[in-house]
């Protein structure tokens, strides 16, 4: 007979001498001591079973679909599972699909062992039914539980603040000057849709379309979006609207209506009832139970949806009132880019939906993958997800993927502008200086991965850089090393002078690699790497240019 050991976290934990075989595997920085163990720990192995099991979990999820068309969880033909995050299968937001990877390849590491013991540290309760359903007969102790993340208390309070700030921002509307027309039809525009004022610089120009949007183009930007994308204080709402006030801006937010709030939670109760009645329903994964995730996922999608229909009544109006030839708009893979491509789709056929690639993903990042066949730019949406009719994607990796999940009419951008900063850099590559980037969700754990590469190399200077849009408090609970410096210059400045970059999954990484600053991909254990290093150095593909005229510099 033998124990099975789990620990997920960065807190360490010491066990009991044990005289039975002890199989251990880690999920997160934590280390495990107090007895000898046969790690099962295995990256590459890991990255593996995650491309192993990605389309035929893109498929099973797909298939939820009938659920919510039989529940008639639809609104003006389209199925308002194409708006969930379950739909979009969100990584960052969900352990569902991590779990299912890391619980196979336990499964497999141990097929011949007769496992009688299974001691789980730091998980919640959906973790530990996924366990029990593949281990049925063995004995499941669950020390120091944690709490699951999506709980229905938070979601209702979380809802109530966001229809609040939807309230105060209708009545600040009235107390705003009125918005010019602007319909011509003689002088239709492209449009670049944005959330404002997160992605915008001093100058009010758009970091990541950057010079593509050109003279005669304008923005069409909300500030209130879904409360999920960015949350602005309320009580600098009017003073954002006013700023907004020229040619160049169309706000969607002046539409706002109290009529919006209504069919929004006409919405939120029909989901959440949904809900009620499928509670004690079954879902199972490759022999894996994962029901209390797909109810969490459910759940957090139900605060979504209802979001959504707020905004798309909104800038329902706004197209109504301008005369648009194209929209270019980013995150068309996920609900809010959906909520748009269904939109314009439906109600405004003669727009052209153009979707903006940004950012680095790669083969395992499932968010982006569809089930074959599932894709569609024309409507009705009820058995198809709305797509836009063509996507610019940032290089040759994005495009392939996206080809791969049928997206049409895929073309590879000739400028980035989010990376043509890079053409004025030259890297001075100081050995004395490292830098550590991290992601946005990953910047506690991935110091604790680094923390005895810091200690072991007292001669180099480790910069560590958060991410700037993460919640960082765990900043306040670091060590204080000698050679280690918590910074917030931008990257573009950082990159001047490092002479090695350590990164999980954030796009620094292939950013320094395209400066040939060597970079170092730190693997967490039990977490797939969604970095597009990885598959630069397992394909054919080259790190794309910035810009034409820049060498490519193979991985």
């Amino acid at each position: 007979m033998s124990c099975l050991v789990i620990h997920r976290g960065a807190r360490d934990c010491k066990l009991g001498a044990s005289e039975k075989k002890t199989f251990l595997y880690r999920i997160g920085s934590g280390q495990v001591s107090g007895r000898h163990f046969v790690s099962l720990n295995n990256p590459e192995q890991l990255y593996e079973t995650a491309l192993k099991l990605r389309d035929a979990y893109t498929e099973w999820v797909f298939s939820l679909n009938g659920h919510f068309v039989t529940k008639n969880l639809v609104s003006d033909g389209l199925s308002l599972f194409f708006l969930t995050d379950l739909s979009n299968k969100r990584n960052e937001l969900f352990d569902t699909y991590e779990t299912l990877a890391n619980l196979h390849l336990i499964r497999e590491s141990l097929k011949g062992e007769k496992i009688d013991e299974i001691c789980l540290y730091g998980v919640d309760q959906a973790f530990v039914e996924s366990v029990r359903s593949i281990f049925p007969g063995a004995r499941i102790f669950n020390h120091r539980q944690r709490p699951e993340r999506i709980r229905l208390v938070r979601r209702l309070i979380s809802d109530v603040l966001y229809f609040a700030r939807i309230v105060i921002a209708i009545f600040a509307n009235l107390f705003l000057a009125k918005p010019g027309k602007e319909r011509d039809e003689s002088c239709k525009k492209r449009y670049f849709f944005s959330f404002f004022p997160q992605t915008f610089n001093e100058h009010l120009t758009e970091i990541r379309y950057g010079k593509l949007v050109e003279p005669n183009d304008a923005y069409l930007v909300t500030i209130m979006a879904d409360g999920m994308h960015q949350q602005v204080p309320i009580r600098d709402y009017p003073h954002l609207a006013r700023s907004l006030q020229n040619s160049k801006f169309v706000l969607i937010d002046r539409t706002l209506r109290f009529g919006d709030l209504k069919g929004a939670l006409m919405r939120y109760v029909e989901f959440h009832w949904s809900g009620f009645q499928e509670k004690g329903r079954k879902f199972a994964f490759s022999g894996v139970d994962i029901s209390r995730y797909i109810r969490q996922e459910f759940l957090w999608s139900a605060s979504r949806v209802a979001r959504l229909a707020v905004i798309e009544r909104a800038l329902d109006r706004a197209i109504q009132g301008l005369a648009i030839r194209e929209l270019v708009y980013p995150n068309f893979e996920y609900a809010f880019g959906r909520m748009i491509s269904a939109l314009l789709g439906k109600k405004h056929q003669e727009i052209v939906r153009t979707g903006f690639n940004h950012g680095d993903y790669s083969w395992r990042f499932v968010n982006y993958f569809l089930a074959k066949g599932e894709a569609s730019p024309d409507p009705p949406y009820l058995t198809q997800c709305p797509i836009p009719d063509r996507v610019w994607a940032e290089d040759q990796l994005c495009a392939d993927i996206y080809k791969y999940n049928g997206y049409r009419n895929v073309e590879i951008m000739k400028r980035v502008d989010r990376l043509t900063y890079l053409l004025n850099i030259k890297p001075k590559k100081s050995e004395e200086h490292a830098l550590i980037a991290a992601g946005l969700h990953d910047g506690e754990t991935l110091f604790q991965c680094m923390h005895e590469v810091i200690i072991a190399n007292p001669r180099i200077r480790f910069l560590f850089k958060p991410h700037p849009r993460a919640r960082n408090r765990y900043l306040k609970r670091l060590p204080e090393l000698q050679n280690l410096q918590v910074v917030d210059r931008p990257i573009k400045n950082l990159l001047g002078f490092v002479g090695m970059v350590y990164v999980t999954y954030s796009g620094v990484g292939v950013e320094a690699l395209r400066l040939g600053i060597p970079t170092t991909l730190v693997h967490m254990p039990g977490r797939i790497s969604w970095s597009k290093l990885l598959d630069y150095q397992n394909s054919h593909h080259q790190v794309d240019a910035v810009v034409q005229h820049r060498k490519e510099t193979r991985a």
